[in-house]
């Protein structure tokens, strides 16, 4: 899942939201890219929980859109 998160700017707050997925699922995997503000997000949660937890701890956040083909992707593509 790929989410656009306000607030991923740097390194501490990259670890700042790993560790709130993290406290979610301990085995998700997590991808940040504080370049453009985005969020790879794997585990056993929803979207939904996401984005609820993320913001209630400082960090609003969406899911980031589709790519034209329909697909989202890790936030390396430029």
């Amino acid at each position: 899942m790929l989410f656009d998160v306000v607030g991923l700017v740097d390194e501490p707050s990259a670890l700042a939201i790993a560790s709130v997925i993290r406290g979610l699922d301990p085995q998700a995997e997590v991808a940040t890219d504080v370049d453009r503000g985005r969020l790879l997000a794997n585990g056993l949660f929803s979207e939904k929980r996401v984005t609820e937890t993320l913001r209630a701890a400082g960090y609003p956040t969406s899911v980031a859109p589709l790519h034209a083909e329909g697909t989202t992707c890790c936030g390396g593509c430029s």
